[in-house]
């Protein structure tokens, strides 16, 4: 029994990547908070070293075929006001495999003593494969015979307010809508990939000597899919510890650290238990991991 419900779990998950109406289609990070140009230009370049991020999801573990994200993403400033980030992002789930490429520039505006307004904008692109030779559909079906791939160009932006209190964060990696090849019955179509907007916001509370409470929130829409909130806070040690949780509503729980290794490297991973019915069949959680180089 278990090889079928792997199979039908993998493709369901396929289905909820691909299809315009079931769900949202970039993918879905934890540790987001400590990699914002992902899904934010306008992060792009504000430390004050240039930095590299290293990023790897598994979800589902212990599932075949089961989502799969890598990414990474460097970014620098450029002289006063100029920032400049190049992120990849891959991903993959049962037969379909994105990868996407942007290039991220923003610009710091100042608008008082130690506030700022961060502009960007973000362009790329990303090429879908679907190897439908691996679905193992039965019969001699033509349509499952061939890999299908497209390539869709990306053009996002993102605003950010910061000061050492607080952070205001509106964004949209990619508002053009891409193609992706999906099968309904016996008819080929065409699932649409919808622009996706992301609204961030977070306070730095002081508490004793370096110790610091950031309560955090997040809101993800996309048309043809309910709205994501996440609701968290961490606990910030000085610049050698931090120690987190985070809600996504009906969907997940999770708990995520942060340690700094050396100097100038930081390594953090999270643990998150679905709060869905998909707990029913595999409860044993997803794994993410960062790694944070400051050059």
């Amino acid at each position: 029994m278990r090889k079928p419900i792997i199979a039908i779990l993998t493709i369901a998950c396929a289905l909820l990547i691909s299809n315009k109406v079931w769900a949202q289609q970039d993918p879905n990070f934890t540790l987001y908070n400590f990699n914002m140009n992902i899904i934010n230009p306008a992060f792009a370049g504000i430390k004050d070293s240039p930095e590299l991020n290293l990023v790897y999801r598994s979800q589902y573990l212990g599932m075949e075929d089961s989502p799969r994200t890598l990414s990474m993403a460097y970014s620098k400033g450029m002289g006063k006001n100029l920032g400049l980030g190049i992120s990849v992002v891959h991903d993959r789930v049962f037969v379909l495999a994105q990868t996407d490429l942007a290039l991220d520039i923003s610009y710091r505006l100042k608008i008082s003593e130690g506030t700022n307004i961060y502009l960007g904008v973000k362009a790329g692109g990303g090429l879908t494969n679907i190897d439908l030779t691996r679905a193992n559909a039965p019969g001699n079906d033509p349509l499952f015979g061939e890999d299908q791939n497209f390539f869709n160009p990306h053009v996002g932006a993102g605003l950010n307010v910061r000061n050492k209190k607080f952070y205001l964060s509106l964004s949209t990696p990619n508002f053009l809508k891409g193609e992706r090849y999906e099968k309904s019955g016996n008819t080929p179509t065409t699932s649409v990939n919808n622009a996706h907007f992301y609204i961030g916001t977070g306070y730095h509370i002081g508490i004793d000597g370096n110790l610091m409470l950031t309560p955090r929130f997040m809101m993800r829409t996309v048309q043809g899919a309910p709205t994501s909130y996440d609701l968290g806070a961490s606990l910030d040690f000085g610049d050698t510890f931090v120690l987190g949780t985070n809600v996504r509503i009906a969907e997940t729980v999770s708990l995520y650290t942060l340690i700094r290794v050396i100097e100038k490297l930081r390594l953090g991973f999270a643990y998150d238990i679905s709060t869905t019915d998909i707990n029913e069949v595999n409860d044993k959680g997803s794994l993410e991991f960062i790694l944070k180089y400051q050059l």
